[in-house]
């Protein structure tokens, strides 16, 4: 897959900026800190999970002072076909947002993955060491652009979970009774359990391939295992979803003390183990940066082979992170990909980069 051009419309610190980048596949934004380099790869990222991997709200994503943002994508498939993509939110009068492919209307679950993207950020980099919601926003990103109906799941499990923490106060301050949680109770089992099957599913295969990932990169790794860590030791999705029901009930008490949902995969975890230890226990800074690039390397392979398309690369200034061996291994594995890079200063290997100064970009139509 290729990104051909790029448009946005009072989309972050952009009133409007069209890119051309047809003419290259490796792309580099140069530019200080704070001068928008990260907001068009979050406007890449809209225009693959119909808003931004980054986890702004709506209204965070709109330039100051406006009531709507537009982005607009050209893209051009392994095989050659080409179609349009654009997502356009508004936050005023009231929220609306609308998905677009070749200027037709689509629900966001047919939008989502149109553009496959793998979105890199520095804090990555500390993705075993960091808290569990970026863990499982790294499954998340992956899983909703490879199954249309996960995407949707997710937005339904959290409106079930939202509603049901409202429940919960209202027990709390006495205003409703515990049984009313059952239809919350069995929405959330019922929806947990399919996210759960999936999640599952992808840390099996992930933790199938990345020992032999690890030592390609130079690592020299023992039995390297995935574990997703939550309540309960079912694997399939009948066993889940009663599992979760019960934890529900059983959790039930605490639940209404702290007004809060405890149970479920949003509190869901996963880490690596290697020889049975917990790679965060004794590993290096830098083994766990080669773990996290193995991990990288098997995202844009699953992708490929499941969405039949290469997906588009996005590197947010994390060359400043990485030593030159790490740099020139990371372009060299993405060599039959488009890569679309951010860095405040110029990398090595250089060959066939095309460098925008973002700086000069600022309310401009530009070439590639």
């Amino acid at each position: 897959m290729r990104l051909l051009s790029l448009a946005l419309h009072q989309f972050r610190s952009y009133e409007d900026l069209s890119l051309d980048l047809s003419a290259s596949d490796l792309h580099l934004f140069l530019g200080d800190n704070g001068v928008g380099k990260t907001n068009i790869l979050e406007a890449i990222s809209v225009l693959s999970l119909s808003r931004s991997a980054l986890d702004r709200e709506e209204g965070d994503l709109v330039q100051w002072g406006k009531d709507f943002y537009r982005v607009t994508g050209h893209v051009k498939a392994d095989l050659g076909d080409e179609k349009g993509v654009e997502v356009v939110s508004q936050i005023a009068p009231r929220k609306q947002k609308a998905c677009f492919v070749n200027d037709v209307r689509v629900p966001v679950s047919s939008f989502v993955g149109q553009l496959p993207v793998v979105l890199f950020l520095p804090q990555d980099l500390v993705l075993f060491s960091g808290p569990p919601s970026g863990r499982r926003r790294f499954l998340d990103h992956i899983l909703s652009q490879v199954h249309p109906e996960y995407f949707a799941l997710s937005s339904e499990y959290l409106k079930i979970m939202k509603q049901r923490n409202t429940l919960l106060g209202k027990i709390a301050d006495k205003e409703a009774y515990p049984d009313d949680l059952t239809p919350w109770d069995l929405g959330i089992a019922e929806k947990g359990a399919l996210l759960t099957s999936h999640r599952l599913e992808i840390i099996e295969m992930l933790s199938m391939t990345l020992s032999e990932e690890m030592r390609s990169l130079g690592e020299e790794s023992g039995t390297v295992q995935l574990l997703y860590e939550r309540k309960g030791t079912a694997r399939d999705f009948g066993g889940i979803r009663d599992e979760l029901a019960d934890l529900l009930l059983h959790y039930r008490e605490r639940d209404i003390l702290l007004q809060s949902t405890t149970i479920g995969p949003h509190r869901d975890d996963w880490k690596i183990f290697v020889d049975g230890r917990e790679l965060t226990t004794f590993a290096s800074r830098g083994q766990q940066r080669t773990a996290v690039l193995a991990l990288l390397f098997l995202e844009v392979s699953y992708l490929g082979l499941r969405r039949n398309e290469k997906p588009v690369i996005l590197l947010d200034d994390v060359f400043s992170e990485l030593d030159d061996h790490h740099q020139e291994g990371v372009l060299q594995s993405f060599a039959d990909h488009q890569v679309i890079i951010t860095s405040t200063h110029l990398p090595p290997k250089l060959e066939g980069m095309k460098v925008w100064q973002v700086s000069e970009l600022k309310g401009s139509s530009v070439a590639g």
